[in-house]
């Protein structure tokens, strides 16, 4: 009896622990605010004690003019937590052509569209690469397109891809 007692609140506890978290990411998903811990607070301070905006460039993408412009992840890694890490710094610019990056397309009504970019030139935190894949919803984004980015709009780098 004893022991089926401590099993119930043992079972108890990782059920409330789960739901805790789901509410959580609920929570994060919506935009709502929530109190970081401690670990995740030092990630965010981390990401803003690095963070360098980006220089205003005519090349880059802008709603006005593309219907669409690309998230700056390295700013947002100051506001969010992301499920997955981010490139560090030192990773990005490992980055070299042939390599793809993958960047958060939005639009005007905060659609996001994750895309790779066949990267063709870099230098100066600078890249011009080539979009490899068709977006779904916004228009204008079909694989071949030349797009201009910054090192603060890298999500996720693949060195070995074979598109």
């Amino acid at each position: 009896m004893t022991i089926q007692i401590i099993s119930l609140i043992i079972i108890g506890l990782i059920v409330f622990y789960f739901l805790r978290k789901e509410h959580e990411k609920h929570a994060r998903y919506f935009g709502k605010s929530i109190k970081y811990n401690r670990k995740e607070q030092s990630i965010l301070d981390s990401y803003k004690k690095v963070y360098k905006p980006i220089p205003n460039d005519k090349k880059f993408p802008t709603i006005q003019r593309d219907g669409f412009e690309l998230e700056d992840i390295q700013l947002s890694a100051t506001q969010i937590i992301y499920d997955n890490p981010i490139p560090t710094r030192e990773e990005i610019e490992k980055v070299k052509k042939g390599d793809f990056v993958k960047l958060l397309f939005t639009d005007n009504d905060g659609y996001v569209e994750r895309m790779w970019v066949e990267v063709l030139e870099c230098g100066n935190n600078m890249f011009k690469g080539v979009l490899r894949n068709d977006a779904f919803e916004l228009e204008n984004l079909t694989d071949g397109v030349i797009i201009y980015f910054h090192t603060n709009h890298v999500y996720e780098i693949d060195h070995n891809s074979d598109y």
